[in-house]
C-alpha cells in the first residue's frame, strides 16, 4: 500500500499528526523502501516497529517478516493499525509509550528493530535500548541528522559522545543516507538521516554498569585531561590505579579516547571494584 492511500485512510479518519508528539508521517515511498531493504527483513525474522504512524513502514515490513510487533502510543492511531492490519496474523498492535512499557516483553533474541523515531524521544529512547541491547541483532532507525551524526562520528569531534562509545562497542554503525525534510508530514524543521546497527558482541552486565559509569563520570569534562575528569567524579577512587591497570594515559581528553580505550577503562574499574 502506498503512502498517499494511507494517508487517504487517515483523512478519512479525520486523523492528523500531532505536531505536540512530534508525529512527522514519512510520505515518501522510495524512502519507505530503501528503509526496510536495508534491514534486510526476511521470513524468519521478528520485528518490533516502534511508532508505526500510518503504516506506510509496517506495511512493508508485515509482509516479509515472521512476526511483525508494532508499538504505537496514539491510541487513534493505534486503531487504525489494527484495523489495517485485521487480516495478518503475524502482526500484533502494541498502544502505549516505547519509553515506559517493558522492552523486553516486546523482544525476542536477535529481533530486529524499525523506527522513525520523534525527535523529541530519540536521545532517552537509545539510552533505554543499550540497557537491552543483547535482545537486538541490527537496528535501521530514523534520526534527525544531528542524532545519527552523534551515533557515527568519530574521536576528538563535537559530536563524539557517550552514545557514541555505547553502541559503537556493541554494534557496527553506519549512517546509510540523510533524507529530506520534503519526504514527512507535516514538514519538519530539520533533515533526517537513517542510520544501521548490527550486533558485534554482547557486552556483560558488569561491564555495561562500569561503562555507564565511567562515561557518566568523565563526559561532562570532555575537555579536561582523562584524569583530572575522572577525580572530578570518581572521589576517593584510585584513579591513577585505574589508569594504569587500563593501559590508557591520563593526559588524553575524554572526548579524544577512541571506545575501545573506554573499554578497557570500564573493565578494569569492574575488576578494581570486585577487589574492593
Amino acid at each position: 500500500m502506498r503512502a498517499k492511500e494511507l494517508l487517504a485512510s487517515l483523512r478519512d479518519k479525520g486523523l492528523r499528526p500531532k505536531r505536540a508528539w512530534g508525529q512527522n508521517f514519512l510520505i515518501d515511498d522510495n524512502t519507505a523502501n530503501r528503509i526496510v531493504e536495508a534491514a534486510s527483513v526476511s521470513s524468519s525474522d521478528f520485528v518490533v516497529e516502534v511508532g508505526g504512524g500510518h503504516g506506510v513502514l509496517s506495511v512493508r515490513l508485515a509482509e516479509r517478516c515472521r512476526r511483525l510487533v508494532v508499538v504505537e502510543k496514539d491510541r487513534l492511531l493505534a486503531g487504525h493499525l489494527r484495523e489495517l492490519f485485521r487480516d495478518r496474523s503475524n502482526v500484533e498492535v502494541v498502544e502505549g509509550d516505547i519509553l515506559k512499557l517493558d522492552f523486553k516483553s516486546l523482544f525476542c533474541p536477535k529481533a530486529v528493530l524499525i523506527s522513525n523515531l520523534p525527535y523529541s524521544i530519540s536521545s532517552p529512547f537509545m539510552f533505554r535500548l543499550w540497557d537491552w541491547e543483547d535482545s537486538v541483532e541490527r537496528f535501521v532507525l530514523m534520526f534527525q541528522k544531528e542524532v545519527a551524526e552523534r551515533l557515527t562520528a568519530p574521536p576528538g569531534t563535537k559530536s563524539y559522545g557517550i552514545l557514541t562509545v555505547l553502541f559503537s562497542l556493541a554494534f557496527d554503525v553506519k549512517l546509510l543516507f540523510t533524507v529530506s525534510r520534503n519526504a514527512f508530514w507535516p514538514r519538519p524543521e530539520v533533515d533526517s538521516a537513517v542510520v544501521l546497527g548490527t550486533r558485534r558482541c554482547v557486552l556483560s552486565e558488569d561491564i555495561k554498569r562500569a561503562l555507564r559509569e565511567v562515561l557518566n563520570t568523565a563526559f561532562p569534562y570532555r575537555r579536561k585531561k582523562l584524569s583530572k575528569a575522572l577525580r572530578l567524579g570518581l572521589k576517593g577512587f584510585g584513579v591513577d590505579e585505574l589508569l594504569e591497570t587500563a593501559g590508557i594515559s591520563g593526559d588524553v581528553r575524554p572526548d579524544a579516547l577512541d571506545p575501545q580505550g573506554w573499554l578497557a577503562i570500564a573493565q578494569a574499574y569492574a575488576s578494581l571494584l570486585n577487589k574492593v
